[in-house]
């Protein structure tokens, strides 16, 4: 039959690259499968409420309540008549306990962020180590042939080690004397 074969992820994207995406798909998942049934539904809670679908739902929720209560199709003996206290008394204590799934989730995603950074930061100083490694070598090839780097003194620079450790400590001192010194 003339099927259309289905082109892996890496054909389509190069073999390093899809290998990284799935690795990190992968840590996901596992990230995921680590949360307790309570907590990927209260993520699950959390993601709704934050959807044009849960405004929706809302919205007719509260307007068949209004309907039922006090509108053109009321019941003969409504159960919250108005001024529709019972009402207020749901939602406001749908109003916490949504701000509770969020903030739960929000938390939940703060988490994940904080994990991305650090490895961030620690691909990003193995980046640096290569390719200040690559310009040491570039510029002892350049010597060895005799190239003239005057012009390129900048390369010189960045051909020198990074001090991570002391930029990190400048950062966070510079970080300390901004939250001390106010807004």
């Amino acid at each position: 039959m003339g099927s259309k074969s289905r082109r892996e992820p890496a054909e389509e994207i190069g073999g390093k690259a899809a290998k990284n995406i799935e690795s990190i798909l992968q840590l996901e998942q596992e990230d995921r499968g680590e949360l307790s049934p309570l907590h990927r539904i209260s993520h699950g809670v959390g993601w709704f409420v934050g959807t044009v679908y849960f405004i929706l739902v809302q919205g007719a929720g509260v307007l068949i309540w209004v309907l039922l209560n006090a509108g053109p199709f009321h019941l003969a003996k409504p159960f919250d008549p108005y001024p529709f206290s019972l009402l207020s008394v749901v939602l406001s204590m749908e109003a916490v306990l949504l701000t509770s799934f969020v903030l739960i989730r929000q938390s939940a995603i703060d988490l994940q962020s904080e994990r991305r950074n650090h490895l961030d930061l620690q691909i990003n100083m193995l980046a640096e180590d290569k390719v200040t490694t690559a310009l040491d070598l570039l510029r002892g090839v350049a010597r060895k042939l005799d190239v003239d780097l005057r012009d390129h003194r900048q390369s010189e620079e960045q051909a020198k080690q990074t001090p991570v450790e002391s930029i990190a400590k400048n950062l966070g001192q510079n970080l300390r004397s901004r939250k001390n010194s106010g807004p």
